[in-house]
């Protein structure tokens, strides 16, 4: 057991695979995601084509959310596997319109602020 949703973490082709199905090719390039995006790029129905490797990383607990897939769950699939990966998937809106973008996690990092007085 990995953590509280996988059993293992899934290998760099596993992880590609998972991402092309929101039609993304290459992590490094910047990426929107939207609701739209996922229902034009028939998001849902690659990653039930792919649900024999989601099976085997997530958690047994977790297949009843799997066999259950909407434009909603899609997006909370990638959020979880991406953090895997040391990513974050940000929410963004503009307007009433909300997209979705593939980041690095920034959390590790120390962040030093510089107007700060230690007085002893």
């Amino acid at each position: 057991m990995l953590n509280q949703l996988f059993q293992r973490k899934p290998t760099k082709e596993e992880f590609n695979k998972l991402l092309k199905c929101y039609n993304i090719n290459n992590i490094d390039d910047i990426h929107s995601i939207t609701y739209l995006s996922i229902k034009v790029y028939n998001t849902i129905s690659k990653l039930y084509n792919m649900l024999d490797i989601l099976l085997e990383i997530y958690l047994p607990c977790k297949y009843k959310f799997l066999n259950n897939l909407n434009v909603k769950r899609t997006l909370t699939i990638l959020r979880q596997v991406i953090r895997l990966f040391d990513l974050k998937l940000n929410k963004y809106k503009i307007g009433n319109q909300s997209f979705y973008r593939i980041e690095r996690n920034d959390e590790n990092r120390i962040k030093i602020n510089n107007d700060v007085n230690i007085i002893f």
